[in-house]
């Protein structure tokens, strides 16, 4: 999500599908300071934590598989308020593909969670009444429902803003990148400039969007010195 991480002795290093996956010691101290204030409780915090992993290795497994299956491989890392699967680049369809994928997998758990809280409600209503389920319905459907709407905003280096530079890229050779990175500062400043309007609630969208804004902006004059 937010370009590339060195490797340190505390990665966590497995493998799913035959995909490697490491996690930077990062991740879990971002993870911590997103659910740290959702709840009281020191095991739900833990049980946040251990969702908001598994929600996003399902976004990044969704890129690494179609990426692989274009015959590439692929490696997943986990690390601050997101990840990145490795890739390589390809044609303009493919690179939508490849990056909506991401978010796609996570719309599939939210459906299968919104499923399962519908029949729970309707049939067997005993498992709603623990903390730790309502809990856990609650992150499942915020990160990849609501997260997985705004990862598709055209904002770099979202996936939305992936597909944004691919489309602009395609039909707009010679200013595709620039028109690009002007329409993620457009965006970013403006998702920014709502949750000013709305803080203390919205505090940390303004922390990440403040901050992709400010991104795209240097990528932006770096862009327009050199053509000078």
């Amino acid at each position: 999500m937010f370009g590339r991480v060195g490797e340190t002795d505390f990665d966590l290093r497995f493998q799913i599908f035959g995909i490697p996956v490491r996690v930077h010691p990062l991740f879990w101290l971002v993870g911590v300071f997103f659910v740290w204030q959702s709840t009281d409780d020191p095991q739900l915090k833990l049980l946040g934590v251990l969702l908001m992993f598994f929600s996003i290795l399902i976004h990044e497994l969704g890129h690494a598989i179609v990426i692989r299956r274009y015959g590439y491989p692929s490696e997943i890392v986990l690390h601050g308020m997101g990840g990145y699967a490795t890739s390589t680049r390809f044609s303009t369809w493919r690179q939508v593909w490849v990056s909506f994928a991401g978010p796609l997998a996570g719309f599939i758990v939210w459906g299968i969670v919104r499923a399962t809280l519908f029949l729970l409600m309707r049939y067997y209503q005993e498992p709603l009444h623990n903390d730790a389920v309502w809990y856990s319905i609650w992150i499942l459907l915020f990160i990849n429902g609501y997260w997985g709407l705004m990862n598709l905003l055209p904002i770099q280096p979202l996936d939305g803003g992936q597909i944004a530079q691919a489309l602009f890229t395609r039909y707009m050779p010679r200013q595709g990148e620039v028109r690009a990175l002007q329409l993620s500062i457009l965006a970013s400043g403006a998702v920014a400039a709502y949750s000013l309007s709305q803080m203390p609630d919205r505090r940390y969208l303004l922390f990440l969007f403040g901050y992709l804004c400010v991104q795209s902006i240097i990528r932006y004059s770096e862009i327009k010195g050199h053509r000078l």
